[in-house]
């Protein structure tokens, strides 16, 4: 079936990672069922994952990585979530915090940690539900920390942690990040779900355990200005937006994957597929069934334009070494919001449309719903955060949104520079 991804111009590395996934699809579609089962992903698919590179996609490539593109990132978590949602969610989220991890850390310090096994994998939190933490000599005193929710924490090897809650976060929204080796947090097994079952995004616990400073930093994108961009190069050029390309790769990559998925299982199903209690024998001779899968591709694309213009928006900024003023700042990240809602609504359009078996757990359509509905609860995500986000600074207000709020000394510098 025809997608926009045909239009997207990838390297040869990157259409082969994207082949390695594409390969994959019908070996994860056989795990689905064991997957929702055991409320996590099997050991022998973490290693054909592993295998094909796929945990590796946006590791700079100093550290061992691929460093795919943005739209390389999109396109190839898309395809591995065609073939299970839990995959493609934990997939997104190790690589992009693998990414976050190397950009928010000094260059030595990420060279130790990527040194320490053959393959670092990072989940990461980025809003503790409570710490109490103490600054002491030489780091932090985590005394008490818990995290939720710590998406592919066991097969993990790292977590990236904010020490702030959300007392704290909201004296100051700069987000305080230490990075932790698993070996130093208790999962707790409290990820019992309609959702996303085998993305083992379980809370995190820690007592009493000490954070040297080296594995602590800020989101410093106050400190890069217009000037410093010049000096800035290949991936370190997009470091003051590093949270909005976080909601890009590990926000909306599966939603997007979910949602082609559950089209092309309906297109394939509806012609062998009659409606019960009808004389109809498809539901692809039926009027009304290909309208709903005509709009339902319809918002599919659709949300593949504003995917794609968000990128747009934040390549044509780097390469011009400007910082995004804050109307773009709220566009891309609206833009994932109502892409989530566009992909959302086409499921729910097919499921309509599938009849009474669509309820049973073992209906592969049942689990891309379900899927598909917690990818789109998640805060990066929700739509009506980023529509409201969009219309308040449409109407001149502050910006709502914590990503927002912990960048906007960056904008405001901008437009001070730009009234002197």
């Amino acid at each position: 079936m025809s997608n926009l991804s045909k239009v997207i111009s990838l390297t040869n590395e990157e259409q082969k990672l994207l082949q390695n996934a594409t390969e994959l699809v019908p070996f994860l579609k056989e795990y689905g069922t064991e997957i929702d089962k055991n409320m996590h992903i099997p050991e022998e698919v973490i290693e054909k994952l592993s295998s094909a590179g796929l945990f590796k996609l946006r590791t700079p490539k100093k550290y061992g990585g691929f460093e795919v593109s943005i739209r390389a990132m999109i396109e190839i978590v898309s395809e591995v979530a065609k073939g299970n949602g839990s995959v493609g969610w934990v997939i997104q989220n190790l690589n992009g915090n693998n990414y976050s991890a190397s950009q928010l850390l000094p260059s030595n310090v990420v060279s130790k940690i990527f040194n320490q096994v053959n393959e670092v994998r990072f989940c990461s939190v980025l809003q503790a539900i409570k710490t109490v933490v103490r600054k002491v000599e030489g780091g932090y005193l985590v005394e008490y920390g818990r995290w939720a929710f710590g998406s592919g924490s066991k097969h993990a090897t790292h977590a990236l942690l904010n020490l702030k809650d959300a007392s704290g976060m909201q004296q100051d929204p700069k987000m305080q990040l230490a990075v932790v080796p698993m070996d130093e947090i208790k999962i707790i097994d409290d990820w019992h779900t309609m959702s996303l079952k085998g993305s083992a995004s379980n809370s995190l616990e820690m007592n009493d355990v000490f954070i040297s400073d080296e594995f602590v930093a800020y989101d410093d994108a106050e400190q890069v200005d217009e000037s410093m961009l010049q000096h800035l190069k290949g991936e370190d050029r997009f470091k003051p937006y590093l949270f909005l390309i976080t909601s890009l790769t590990t926000g909306i990559s599966t939603i997007l994957g979910l949602a082609r998925g559950a089209l092309e299982h309906f297109v394939e199903k509806a012609p062998h597929k009659g409606i019960a209690m009808t004389i109809h024998k498809s539901q692809a001779e039926i009027g009304h069934i290909q309208y709903k899968v005509g709009l339902a591709a319809m918002k599919i694309e659709s949300a593949h334009l504003h995917i794609h213009r968000s990128v747009e928006i934040l390549e044509t900024y780097e390469k011009n070494c400007e910082l995004l003023d804050q109307q773009n700042f709220a566009r891309v990240q609206t833009d994932i919001g109502y892409a989530a809602m566009l992909c959302w609504e086409a499921v729910e359009m097919l499921v309509v449309e599938s009849g009474g078996s669509v309820i049973l757990d073992s209906n592969r359509l049942s689990q891309i719903f379900r899927d598909i509905r917690g990818g789109a609860n998640h805060a990066f995500t929700t739509a009506s955060t980023c529509m409201e986000l969009y219309g308040r600074v449409l109407l001149g207000l502050e910006p709502q949104h914590i990503v927002t709020l912990s960048s906007t000394h960056v904008i405001r510098d901008t437009h001070k520079k730009e009234l002197v």
